[in-house]
């Protein structure tokens, strides 16, 4: 059966919250008003689904489906966090979280 992402992220979150890490969901994409004007949710393009600190580190957490993939604009978020001296994964669920040492 295929895990779907809010799946993952819900699971993420949970484990993240579990182990005592300051972990907050990111609402990403756009709302439109009463007025017909649309407001963004963020102003990053591609941020990912949960910003973090862990160990004194700042880390972007991506969830995926099983079969989910990174956008381009995903893609350029990644680079420009780990430019900035962040660390990023990509999560299909709590053990690629484990695997990079959360």
């Amino acid at each position: 059966m295929k895990t779907s992402e809010e799946a993952v992220k819900r699971a993420c979150l949970d484990y993240l919250r579990l182990k005592g890490y300051a972990a907050v969901r990111i609402n990403n994409g756009a709302v439109k008003m009463p007025s017909g004007r649309f407001v963004r949710f963020t102003d990053v393009d591609g941020v990912a689904d949960i910003l973090m600190a862990a160990n004194g580190e700042a880390w972007a957490v991506e969830t995926k489906s099983d079969t989910g993939r990174l956008s381009e604009a995903q893609r350029a978020f990644r680079e420009y966090w780990i430019r900035g001296g962040g660390r990023y994964v990509v999560a299909r669920g709590i053990e690629d979280l484990k695997e990079a040492g959360l």
